[in-house]
């Protein structure tokens, strides 16, 4: 026994102490106070993306693709040249009219002096007033035949200028229907062009909801496919209800899209009651944890983990309900993704 309890002491005496860990220092955040303002209530819906307007591109003349420019999928603008057919026969054609307008020309200059010649000649009675009148209308038929190459001459440039197929608008290519060397006919298709500037979502919604939605309304917009986050105005609805769904279709159009793609599907934030006082704040302060919502506010100097419903967004604002806050109240919107509950935290002034 009593080597035992030497031995005991001597582990107690050799055995070095180990101190406890310092304390993590306070994680450095910023705050806001919860705001109360008054806003909808919004639900997001899914639509989907179209062109409002849409041209169907046609060749105005006949001829054969020398040079197609576009490719489908592509950003135009207006004035672009995107086809360009053979002009061979129309030069040819341009050459032969102003070379029977250079003769016109000359024969006219030849009758106008044997006119001027012959008036002359009927002052002194040396001709009759017949040979005078032929010789008079002979200009005019002439000057009638110089006028006609004239305007054959311009219609056969208007041709050569059709040939080349030009963008109508700032749009993106949506079909291609030509290729090189393909004979293009009058009226056939060329291409389908979207306009950039009108490029909508159509969002099908209950008809009940169509009271708290008013036209020229900013809304907030998501493309899943793009993870674009886009700010959309209201511009009323289609005249038209879902005669079997009762639903009704709000008009969206969207601002400052980049790579729109039509009939992509698009998530909508729409109001589905009138305005009440909402706690908002800002996205920045929103805390993601297995499906659930949370914000952090600040209790005894360390961090308070708080669930939340979010009722609606407006912006970069969430209009957020839970039992546990109130206006005033300060919540973390910077370092908070990096917070545990009951966490000592610094608050940093802007």
């Amino acid at each position: 026994m009593r080597h035992y309890l030497a031995l005991v002491l001597i582990l107690c005496i050799s055995t070095p102490v180990f101190a406890a860990p310092p304390a993590a220092p306070p994680a450095l955040v910023k705050t806001a106070q919860l705001q109360s303002s008054l806003a909808a209530p919004t639900q997001s819906f899914v639509g989907t993306l179209y062109f409002d307007r849409i041209s169907q591109l046609s060749s105005e003349v006949s001829g054969r693709a020398d040079k197609v420019l576009f490719r489908e999928g592509d950003l135009v603008k207006k004035g672009q040249v995107l086809v360009e057919l053979n002009t061979d026969f129309i030069e040819k054609e341009l050459m032969r009219v102003q070379s029977m307008i250079d003769l016109t020309q000359a024969k006219l200059d030849h009758s106008k002096k044997d006119l001027a010649r012959y008036q002359q000649l009927l002052k002194q009675q040396a001709t009759s007033p017949t040979a005078y009148d032929q010789l008079f209308y002979s200009v005019a038929e002439i000057k009638a035949e110089k006028a006609a190459y004239i305007t054959e001459l311009e219609s056969t440039q208007i041709k050569k200028d059709k040939s080349v197929i030009l963008a109508p608008f700032n749009g993106r290519i949506l079909e291609k229907n030509i290729a090189i060397g393909n004979w293009a006919t009058t009226g056939s298709p060329i291409a389908r062009i979207g306009a950039l500037s009108d490029i909508f979502i159509q969002v099908p919604t209950s008809e009940t909801l169509l009271p708290f939605s008013t036209i020229g309304q900013q809304v907030d917009v998501w493309l899943p496919a793009t993870n674009q986050h886009l700010k959309g105005i209201h511009k009323g609805f289609r005249p038209v209800v879902d005669a079997q769904t009762k639903n009704i279709y709000s008009r969206i159009q969207l601002e400052q899209i980049t790579q729109p793609f039509e009939n992509m599907s698009a998530e909508v934030s729409l109001p589905t009651n009138t305005k009440s006082e909402q706690l908002l704040v800002p996205r920045d302060a929103l805390v993601t944890f297995n499906g659930q919502k949370f914000v952090y506010s600040i209790k005894e100097g360390k961090a308070a983990i708080i669930p939340i419903e979010i009722v609606s967004f407006s912006g970069d604002q969430a209009a957020i309900k839970s039992p546990y806050i109130q206006a005033g109240m300060p919540i973390v919107i910077e370092g908070n993704e990096r917070l545990r509950p009951d966490q000592p935290v610094t608050v940093i002034e802007d």
